[in-house]
């Protein structure tokens, strides 16, 4: 498994737009403060059977560290008390622990191959 930090949008960017199209709407108060969500993705090695016909193919999942939190003031866009999609700005032991056992443990249990399933799985991190 692996995290990845990506930002948002870009400070700047170049749209080819059609005449009755409009310029994609920017939600960034301000080009030096864009937002980043970090992403944690699981891969393992394929696995192929007898006749190299892949019957695994590694992929396990891609999950964003985000939570849902419930706007504490109204505003043009939304009303109090809307669910947010927030970005986990701080990922310390316990959010880790938390995505490993609520969200890959169980990706793995339902992708991993049948006949592999007795084999022992080891779940290696990098040194984040």
């Amino acid at each position: 498994i692996d995290e990845k930090w990506f930002y948002m949008t870009k400070k700047s960017a170049n749209y080819y737009l059609l005449e009755n199209e409009d310029e994609p709407y920017r939600t960034c108060k301000n080009k030096n403060f864009i937002g980043k969500v970090m992403f944690l993705v699981a891969v393992a090695r394929p696995r192929f059977d007898d006749g190299d016909k892949e019957i695994f193919s590694g992929k396990i999942g891609v999950f964003p560290l985000v939570q849902k939190v419930a706007a504490k003031r109204s505003s043009i866009n939304r009303a109090s008390g809307t669910l947010e999609t927030k970005p986990i700005t701080s990922i310390t032991k316990e959010v880790s622990r938390n995505f490993l056992i609520n969200k890959v443990l169980p990706a793995i249990k339902v992708k991993w191959p049948r006949e592999h399933a007795m084999e022992t799985i080891y779940i290696q991190q990098d040194n984040a």
